[in-house]
């Protein structure tokens, strides 16, 4: 060990209320706010590969946040405390590393809960069984060479729901299986809606980044995930020979309309009975997981999360259910 080697000694996932800190993090986001008063404070997530959590830094504010950097490692000092049922760091102390500081890498580098490959081979798999196009299983097979080494480990939002290393991978699979039953059940073209429900957020890969920090992309803040999903898409029918117009038009549609609603980001409004079907799937899946993910980071005494923006609600805190990725 080098004089200036730092052992991890505190993890985030492990951290307790009134518990003191004072161990090494990734800064993954940096948020200034304002309190009720006007004056400012910032609200940054701490992660290492145990998970993440919220930290506020409430005193001198602009010096400290001069000295930060999104994706770098930083020295922090501070209290746990739980603010409305939720775990953050109030930061004493938070300074970047010196450059010749020594560290393991590895233990700021966020980990799937599953394992990615597993479950990537499991869902294409899945799909090819059920395929009956061959230029379908042109494109998947396309998909799978073009982006399937990105699209495993990718989060599948920033925030919300899914935001997480191999969240995108969680969520396609999710709405992948059951597409094949929603098609199966209401005479649907079952093509068509596994490969929207494959595609729909691959745009997503391009929006934002996840390493070292959770950061929008140029191309995503100006254009947005379904844009850059349309074009992706676009790209890999054009390459397979004789792809039909017809199915590379719908499933554009099924990608433009999958959120629903002009309001909520669609360039389009579903309108076939897949398209449908695909933006309700989205949506139970995407809703579910706000659940289970706000139970999850419940405290044992909780009985109701905190009013949750994204489902305009406090819900009941239930345990997620035994196996649930």
């Amino acid at each position: 060990m080098t004089l200036f080697q730092h052992v991890k000694a505190q993890w985030a996932a492990d951290l307790k209320a009134g518990q003191a800190v004072e161990s090494l993090f990734r800064v993954s986001e940096l948020n200034r706010r304002s309190k009720k008063d006007g004056s400012m404070f910032l609200a940054l997530t701490l992660m290492d590969k145990s998970g993440h959590i919220d930290a506020k830094v409430w005193d001198q504010v602009e010096s400290v946040a001069k000295t930060l950097t999104p994706g770098m490692i930083h020295s922090v000092t501070g209290v746990v405390r739980e603010y409305r049922g939720q775990l953050e760091v109030h930061v004493q102390r938070i300074q970047p590393l010196t450059e010749n500081a020594t560290i393991d890498e590895k233990d700021f580098q966020a980990g799937a809960e599953f394992d990615v490959d597993a479950r990537f081979a499991a869902m294409i798999e899945f799909i090819a069984e059920r395929l009956q196009n061959p230029q379908m299983r042109e494109l998947l097979d396309l998909f799978v060479v073009e982006h399937g080494q990105a699209f495993r480990r990718h989060y599948g939002a920033q925030k919300i729901h899914h935001a997480r290393v191999g969240g995108l991978l969680e969520h396609t699979d999710s709405m992948v299986r059951l597409a094949a039953l929603v098609a199966a059940h209401y005479g649907l073209d079952c093509d068509i809606m596994l490969m929207g429900a494959l595609l729909h957020d691959l745009g997503k890969m391009r929006e934002f980044t996840f390493e070292p920090a959770v950061q929008a992309t140029a191309a995503g803040g100006l254009l947005g995930h379904i844009v850059i999903s349309l074009e992706m898409c676009n790209d890999l029918c054009r390459r397979i020979s004789d792809f039909p117009e017809t199915i590379r038009l719908h499933l554009q549609h099924l990608i433009a309309s999958h959120h629903g609603e002009r309001e909520f980001g669609s360039p389009e409004v579903p309108k076939t009975r897949e398209a449908m079907a695909l933006h309700v799937i989205d949506l139970l899946d995407s809703k579910l997981a706000i659940f289970l993910e706000a139970s999850r980071r419940a405290t044992p005494e909780q009985e109701f999360s905190d009013y949750i923006p994204a489902v305009s609600r406090r819900i009941l805190i239930q345990n997620p259910p035994e196996g649930n990725d």
